[in-house]
């Protein structure tokens, strides 16, 4: 009975792949960098200017998943809106789908409704961007673009304690220091340490003008 129990032991516990510590934290940069980038490209294509970043949608934030495995897991979501005139929908389709193209991603280009309730829609599916989906609605002015990482096994509370640098002593205002908007000369980062720049007032409105940082500090973890 004893060895069985040992066995069924060896059994659950080696049943996860997920990874932990530096493994983990190496494991969620090699996701988001390239994801980050990717999108970066498809963005600027469209429009060279200031993207808002949606609420929980920066992309260095993991969200929590069930895994393959059926342990934890964690995703990276990216989530961009802009606001603009918009005379020629198809256009802009078929610019989003050439910056798919261009990461070697072959999209789906379709449109849904009518006159007025049109909407254009690119959606393109693989690796850097997971599943990366650009909606374009005309009368309203609105381009979203949204991008979803598979879900990997690893504890994404442990993942964004060491993102937002509050694995030790967790900091309530730790959000506030995920930027509010993408602009072309915006790089990717996927560590934020506590004595880094506040991108939101307390009150939750973005700070006026945007610090912009070019030069990321480096994780004290990872490889």
């Amino acid at each position: 009975m004893a060895a069985a129990a040992a066995g069924l032991v060896l059994m659950m516990t080696g049943c996860s792949s997920a990874l932990d510590g530096d493994a983990l934290y190496q494991d969620g940069a090699d996701r988001y960098f390239p994801l980050a980038k990717g999108m970066h490209s498809v963005l600027m294509s469209l429009h060279e200017g200031e993207w808002t970043i949606g609420d929980g949608g920066h992309g260095a934030m993991p969200t929590s998943c069930r895994a393959d495995d059926g342990g934890a897991g964690y995703f990276l979501d990216y989530v961009r809106a802009l606001s603009t005139d918009i005379s020629d929908p198809q256009q802009v389709s078929d610019t989003a789908a050439r910056a798919f193209e261009k990461l070697g991603l072959t999209p789906d280009a379709y449109v849904l409704g009518d006159g007025d309730d049109a909407e254009w829609y690119v959606v393109a599916e693989g690796d850097p961007v997971g599943r990366a989906v650009v909606t374009i609605r005309p009368v309203r002015g609105e381009i979203d673009v949204t991008a979803r990482t598979a879900c990997t096994p690893g504890d994404s509370n442990e993942l964004s304690g060491m993102v937002l640098d509050d694995a030790e002593v967790p900091d309530m205002d730790a959000w506030r220091r995920l930027p509010a908007t993408e602009v072309p000369e915006s790089v990717p980062q996927f560590y934020f340490p506590k004595d880094g720049p506040v991108y939101y007032n307390a009150d939750r409105t973005p700070v006026q003008p945007q610090p912009l940082v070019t030069d990321p500090p480096k994780a004290p973890y990872g490889s």
